[in-house]
């Protein structure tokens, strides 16, 4: 047989450009710059949404063409037909929830990562790339005082991840065989009433069942009750039961809660030695948003050297001081990608406050090879441990590049920032007869707005108490901040949209009915007074127009 190069001359060029056999810059910036410059186009100064636009779809073909096409026509065929709609969260007039802004070097370090394709896997696939995620590990033990030996972080895709690496955590603690006879009928984990969707959704995946998730009630600012969880602690040991850990509020979305950590472990203490438990169950933090606070670790609030705004100081600190008590936990999570993390979907981060209990998440110890992946001679094989095995080091690399380039005190800056400007947000809506703050209490960069029944000036607790008194009156507020939002999407563009979005359900009354609010998340760094101005302003006309549009 003739050796045959089965690529034509017109292919070996292309292979040039879409393959090219050395790292070089040339190829994919320019490609990458060609990208940029279509979208700035389409992405006019600092509009919240890339507008949409009539003629853009069909561009596509719906089956893969015998022949390649043009780099260039594809990458403006598909900015034209997919891009139109997204949102520009670096936008200050873009408050439609907790996705973070993306800061250009962590960008930057994600594409280079991805552009040779590094897996962090092993040594064999990841050089020292997996150096970068230990090196976060330690970042994130500085954040909580405790040895840079004694915390593991492990990168996954996100909250979601994190949960559910806590919960199989609490589960090889509670039955080490699990891994191979299964979660028993009759194991149990605690979760909240103000968790994440995501903590059932990993009951449910984990074969735990929704149903053995047991619930624990809140107070007025949607922190747990210690005492509720721990009648139902009781009841569930008592009856036999196994009470294999805890996801407790590390500041969960609408009201950024953070529980009284410190009490809980008391509790797992507790009942460990009252009932002589053989293994003690686990504690997790969900923080994946308010572990930002974590910053202000060593920070003299005596002094305020940032000069932060006095008005804003105590709540920062008071948030920080709850959020610290993470040391005690056995585990808790960060999301890059969210709120103030500047790094790109997916950039997620589970970290274990002592980095040997993950052995029990073991391949090896459950007869499960991985021989697969040839990493006999690695020097380091965390795919032993983790989730998924198809793991970009770009994770890392990108989060290394957003905590270097803006340091503790970029981070400092850029969250007193939010809550400043969220206090000042919410003192605007506050002082208007037609809205009320929904989330008074929060402390974090989020505001609730409700549609002040019979445009009479009222706070959050009168409007709950006509509410928990009347439902008809709540069905009836519902349905007009519904309304509401829905006119404000149908009247068109960015200039008449408003930049929040609509929650159906950011809390439940006495009596189990939700209350709807319009969400606002403030997580762009160019947020000032302008832009907060402008949106209550926005909020105020568009409502005078729904109102209007009513009466014809």
């Amino acid at each position: 047989m003739k050796h045959r190069y089965l690529w034509p001359n017109f292919y070996r060029k292309r292979l040039k450009i879409l393959f090219p056999r050395s790292i070089e810059a040339e190829t994919t910036s320019k490609f990458l710059n060609f990208g940029l410059k279509k979208l700035e186009k389409f992405f006019k100064s600092s509009e919240p949404w890339l507008l949409k636009r009539k003629d853009n779809l069909g561009k596509i073909p719906n089956k893969i063409p015998e022949e390649g096409m043009l780099p260039e026509k594809i990458i403006s065929m598909v900015i034209e037909e997919f891009f139109p709609g997204v949102p520009n969260w670096r936008s200050p007039k873009l408050q439609y929830n907790i996705c973070a802004p993306v800061n250009t070097v962590a960008q930057t370090l994600l594409s280079l990562g991805q552009e040779i394709n590094i897996h962090n896997i092993s040594t064999d696939f990841a050089g020292n790339c997996l150096y970068a995620e230990k090196i976060i590990s330690k970042m994130t033990a500085d954040l909580i005082d405790l040895p840079q030996d004694k915390v593991r972080a492990l990168f996954s895709f996100g909250g979601t991840a994190s949960n559910m690496y806590a919960m199989k955590l609490s589960i090889n603690k509670a039955v080490p065989n699990a891994g191979k006879t299964g979660v028993p009928s009759n194991l149990y984990v605690m979760i909240t009433e103000k968790a994440h969707f995501s903590h059932k959704t990993v009951g449910d995946w984990l074969g735990i069942g929704v149903d053995r998730l047991i619930q624990v009630n809140s107070d007025e600012e949607s922190r747990s009750i210690i005492d509720d969880a721990e009648a139902k602690a009781r009841s569930i040991i008592e009856k036999g039961g196994i009470l294999a850990g805890f996801q407790i509020n590390g500041g969960p979305f609408y009201d950024f809660a953070v529980d009284d950590i410190g009490a809980f472990v008391g509790l797992r203490d507790k009942l460990v030695k009252e009932y002589k438990l053989p293994f003690s169950p686990h504690i997790h933090v969900d923080s994946v948003i308010t572990w930002i606070w974590l910053m202000f670790n060593g920070y003299d609030f005596e002094l305020n050297p940032l000069k932060i705004p006095l008005e804003i100081l105590p709540t920062i600190k008071k948030q920080f001081e709850r959020i610290y008590q993470i040391r005690r936990a056995d585990s808790w999570g960060v999301d890059f990608h969210k709120g103030l993390g500047g790094c790109p979907t997916p950039c997620g981060l589970f970290v274990s406050n002592n980095k040997n209990e993950l052995l029990l998440l073991s391949k090896k110890e459950k007869g499960i090879d991985t021989h697969h992946l040839g990493n006999d001679w690695s020097l380091e094989d965390p795919s032993d441990i983790t989730l998924e095995t198809s793991r970009s080091a770009g994770e890392a690399l990108s989060a290394v590049g957003s905590l270097m380039s803006m340091g503790k005190n970029g981070f400092r800056r850029f969250l007193a920032n939010q809550i400043f400007y969220t206090k000042i947000f919410r003192d605007l809506i506050s002082a208007e007869n037609d809205f009320l703050v929904g989330n008074p209490h929060s402390l974090g960069f989020n505001t609730m707005v409700l549609i002040s029944p019979s445009n009479k000036k009222m706070v959050w607790k009168e409007f709950l108490k006509l509410a928990e008194d009347d439902s008809a009156l709540l069905d009836r507020a519902n349905e007009e901040t519904k309304s509401f939002y829905e006119f404000c999407l149908k009247s068109g563009g960015n200039i008449k949209r408003l930049g929040c979005s609509f929650s159906k359900s950011f809390y439940k009354t006495k009596t189990g009915k939700s209350v709807s609010g319009l969400k606002y998340c403030f997580v762009s760094p160019h947020m000032d007074f302008s832009s907060v101005k402008e949106e209550v302003e926005k909020i105020k006309k568009q409502l005078a127009d729904f109102r209007i549009s009513k009466k014809r």
